[in-house]
């Protein structure tokens, strides 16, 4: 892995960085990208350890959020694999707020109706502070997951995939969230929209203040198998999405995750030029 230059971890005044999304730092952040609080998605890092992460996220992007995924902490998944335990969760809780990092939320997570396995992770989730999974549900599993959602009050982010599995249309994704409440909404995932030819911008307008999540990010191609690049260099329009999210009225703890995936163990480079594209687009 090529490794960068790291800095000790930012101080103000002599502590260091622990805010809520609510505080100066954050809002300062978020108002550079016209008012989109713009995180990083844990895959881009997924060749890094989470100290590692967190210094760079912190002092490389200055940015201050991430979504969580598999990679940083496995809180779902089969019985033969290793979730991580009560105290590995409050250690990472602990790590983010003395980086000053916030988690915005954990995904994509496949799920069904298992509810002592479902009712574990938003347990987690909870513990992590989360406000949104970032979830692939089974259809019959809605109004379980939706129940345990507003219970815990964690909401649930339907994830729209490639061509071929389930959600690969927007289509599909609308009629998931039809007719339920505040809890059940989408997380758009750009590069997927490409991938199934439909329209990225068009999706935010329509889903407006259902979009929990944004997984952010540009394609190489249209194809399934298509690499997932920095904005700009592939196949999003970028201006015309940056349009529709300047004029879209989103909630305001929206979890926006920039993805690059291209370049595991140099991943800076790119998204800081996206990082860049963005602010100039939205601003």
């Amino acid at each position: 892995m090529i490794r960068l230059k790291r800095r000790k971890i930012l101080q103000l005044g002599g502590t260091l960085l622990a805010g809520s999304f609510s505080s100066p730092i954050f809002a300062a952040i978020s108002q550079k990208y016209g008012g989109l609080p713009i995180g990083i998605h844990g895959a881009s890092f997924r060749e890094f350890d989470f100290p590692e992460t967190l210094s760079i996220i912190v002092e490389e992007l200055g940015l201050n959020e991430i979504e969580l995924t598999s990679s940083q902490i496995r809180l779902h998944g089969d019985p033969e694999d290793e979730l991580a335990t009560l105290s590995e969760v409050r250690r990472l809780h602990a790590q983010l707020k003395t980086a000053g990092v916030k988690a915005s939320a954990y995904g994509f997570v496949p799920m069904s109706i298992e509810p002592e396995k479902n009712k574990r992770l938003f347990q987690m989730a909870q513990e992590l502070e989360l406000k949104n999974l970032t979830v692939i549900p089974e259809y019959d599993a809605l109004d379980h997951l939706e129940e345990l959602a507003e219970l815990y009050d964690i909401r649930l982010a339907i994830h729209n995939n490639a061509p071929g599995r389930l959600y690969d249309s927007m289509e599909q994704v609308y009629e998931a969230i039809e007719g339920r409440g505040n809890y059940v909404g989408a997380c758009v995932d750009i590069g997927n929209v490409l991938r199934s030819y439909e329209d990225p911008a068009a999706a935010i307008r329509y889903l407006g203040q259902k979009v929990f999540g944004i997984h952010l990010k540009d394609v190489s191609s249209r194809s399934n198998d298509s690499e997932v690049i920095g904005l700009g260099e592939g196949v999003l329009d970028t201006e015309e999405f940056f349009v529709a999210l300047r004029e879209t009225q989103m909630p305001e703890d929206i979890a926006c995750s920039l993805e690059y995936l291209a370049q595991p163990s140099d991943p800076v480079p790119s998204l800081l030029l996206s990082l860049a594209l963005a602010e100039d687009l939205l601003n």
